[in-house]
C-alpha cells in the first residue's frame, strides 16, 4: 500500500511540475524564460518516463533528441533574432489564454477516451520495442521522416531571413 500511494504522489508531482512549467512557455514574456522553462518541462518529462512509466530509451531519447537538441537549436534562433527587452510589448495576452484552456480541455478529453477505450483491453505484452519503432520509421516513413527535417531547417532559414530583415 505505501508503495502505491509514493507512486501516486511522484506521478502528481511530475504531472503538476509538467504543466507550470508548460504554463511557463506559453505565458512567459521573454523568450530566452520560455525556453528555459521548456527545458524544464522537458527534463520533468524525462523523469517521468524514468521513474513512472519504466521506459528507459524513452527518457534517454527526450534527454538526447529534445533537451540537447532541440532546446539548443530554440535558443539559437532566439539569440539570433536578438529580441532586445524593450521591444518586448506582448501583455496577457487573452486569445493565448483561450487557447491554452482549449488545450487542457481538448487533452482531458482525450485522456478520458483513451482510458474508456482501452480500459480492460490493455496488457504490459502489448509494448513495442524500439527496434520495431526504429524499422517502421526508417522504412515506411523514411520520407515523412526526413521532410520533418526540412521543415524544421525552412523555420531556421526564415528566422535568419527576419532577423536579416530588421538590422
Amino acid at each position: 500500500m505505501g508503495a502505491e500511494v509514493l507512486y501516486t504522489a511522484v506521478t502528481v508531482l511530475l504531472g503538476l511540475l509538467i504543466l507550470a512549467t508548460g504554463l511557463g512557455v506559453v505565458f512567459l514574456k521573454n523568450p530566452v524564460h520560455a525556453a528555459l522553462s521548456l527545458l524544464a518541462n522537458l527534463c520533468a518529462t524525462a523523469v517521468l518516463y524514468l521513474s513512472v512509466l519504466s521506459a528507459p530509451f524513452v527518457a534517454i531519447v527526450q534527454v538526447i533528441v529534445y533537451m540537447g537538441a532541440v532546446v539548443v537549436f530554440v535558443l539559437f534562433v532566439i539569440m539570433l533574432v536578438n529580441i532586445r527587452p524593450n521591444e518586448i510589448t506582448e501583455r496577457f495576452f487573452t486569445p493565448r489564454l483561450v487557447l491554452s484552456i482549449a488545450a487542457v480541455v481538448v487533452f482531458a478529453v482525450q485522456v478520458l477516451l483513451v482510458n474508456a477505450l482501452v480500459k480492460g483491453k490493455w496488457h504490459p505484452t502489448a509494448y513495442v520495442h524500439a527496434g520495431d519503432l526504429a524499422k517502421v520509421l526508417f522504412t515506411k516513413y523514411a520520407l515523412l521522416f526526413e521532410l520533418v527535417s526540412v521543415l524544421i531547417f525552412a523555420a531556421a532559414v526564415g528566422a535568419v531571413a527576419l532577423a536579416k530583415k530588421r538590422m
